[in-house]
């Protein structure tokens, strides 16, 4: 929705627009909206259309993997960093970096930017410092919560042997991040949110996010023992690693480990009932749950290693092996906006009948109203044709009910009132 209303309203990025917003004039706070802006860009060349996000995803993630290969094989053996490499691959990284989501393109560019400010760190030259802010600063501002990873510059910003000035300028432009990312979240989104009149997801208090995940033990330990890689046999591995990186005492997993976990933790925590609700939330953890199985992997014989990752991979494949097609119900949204275009103008609002998920919404091509079943009466369609509601757009399934309105449309899908 906001990559479209780039295209087709504003394409001012500080303003991003949703379409589901009844009345109001959609301006919306929200992570940087870096994915839509650049499916905006691309559309400008070749014209709207919603599956460039896809591939700008793809683009990204695969370099995002190559530099967790290179990251990876800065500290440890270029096998462990293969492995690693290949269980990223298959990771949810895999499920979501092939969707519109902003999370697999924030974590990549996180680990770019990781892997220059080390680089930055070891030589001292100006292009990797330059490569560290750029890629950093995007990461951050697309996501917070990826942000945790930079926090490891820590440990070679000590151990750094470069002048005064040069860690400076390091310090400086890091400073510059975290001042770009608080004045985006905390600020602006807060501004837009006053000024708009539109929610703004600040996150759980602590207390209502702890009481939300102790409550759901199952659901959010699921989101790692299964939906961080879509299957059981990686996570096995994943487990193995730890065991053996405790067994050597390797310190190098565990600075990583007691740094990410307790930001990761306070994350979960503040994400509330959304953590276990989404599986991508789990994104966070990856890198460290797939260096853990390239290490792992690596106490294995090469082909006995590739034998186990192979079938681990197979296991990941085909527990989603559905999302791989689109299903035949999904096909009946792309009837909407040609409907649309038949009983409204494309500036009349509507309401359409729907679950919390807006994607139905989008495929309208309007703005208005989603309305959950719990609204579907004569008393709410009145109350929102006070506000400018012209058209009540429903799907069968959800709602085929009697309304005293004129019925201006119906087929073996949808239904049209007009209010």
């Amino acid at each position: 929705m906001a990559a479209r209303n780039f295209y087709q309203e504003d394409n001012n990025i500080f303003y991003p627009r949703m379409d589901d917003c009844g009345e109001k004039t959609g301006v919306v706070g929200m992570e940087f909206p870096l994915l839509s802006y650049s499916i905006y860009g691309v559309s400008a060349i070749f014209g709207y259309d919603h599956w460039y996000g896809r591939l700008i995803n793809l683009i990204v993630v695969s370099f995002g993997i190559w530099f967790f290969y290179r990251l990876v094989g800065l500290y440890f053996h270029p096998r462990t960093a293969m492995y690693a490499a290949v269980a990223f691959s298959f990771s949810a990284l895999f499920h979501y970096a092939r969707k519109v989501l902003p999370d697999p393109m924030a974590l990549s560019f996180i680990i770019i930017g990781l892997y220059y400010g080390i680089i930055y760190l070891r030589s001292g030259r100006w292009q990797y410092l330059i490569a560290y802010f750029l890629f950093a600063l995007l990461g951050a501002l697309v996501k917070i919560p990826f942000a945790v990873y930079l926090a490891l510059l820590i440990f070679p910003f000590i151990k750094s042997t470069l002048p005064i000035a040069k860690k400076f300028y390091f310090g400086f432009l890091s400073s510059l991040i975290i001042w770009s990312v608080v004045s985006w979240y905390f600020i602006w989104n807060v501004h837009l949110s006053e000024t708009y009149g539109l929610w703004y997801n600040s996150g759980r208090s602590f207390a209502e996010g702890w009481s939300e995940i102790i409550s759901h033990p199952q659901e959010t330990f699921a989101k790692f023992y299964f939906n961080a890689f879509h299957g059981f046999l990686f996570f096995g591995v994943c487990m193995i690693g730890l065991g053996i990186s405790i067994w050597k005492k390797q310190r190098k997993i565990w600075r990583l480990i007691a740094l990410v976990t307790p930001l990761f933790v306070v994350y979960m925590i503040k994400s509330g009932y959304l953590f276990y609700h989404h599986g991508y939330y789990v994104l966070v953890m990856m890198p460290v749950m797939a260096l853990l199985c390239g290490i792992a992997l690596n106490l294995f014989r090469k082909p006995l290693a590739i034998v186990i990752i192979s079938i681990c991979a197979i296991e990941s494949i085909a527990n989603q092996q559905h999302d791989f097609f689109i299903k035949e119900k999904e096909f009946t949204k792309l009837q909407l906006e040609g409907i649309a275009d038949q009983v409204s103008k494309p500036t009349d609002r509507v309401a359409l009948s729907g679950t919390l998920n807006p994607n139905e919404f989008y495929f309208l091509n309007r703005k208005g109203w989603l309305l959950q079943k719990e609204d579907l009466t004569a008393e709410k369609l009145l109350a929102i044709k006070a506000e400018g509601c012209k058209y009540f757009f429903s799907r069968k399934e959800f709602f085929n009910g009697e309304l005293p309105f004129t019925k201006v449309f119906e087929n073996g899908d949808y239904v049209v009132w007009e209010l």
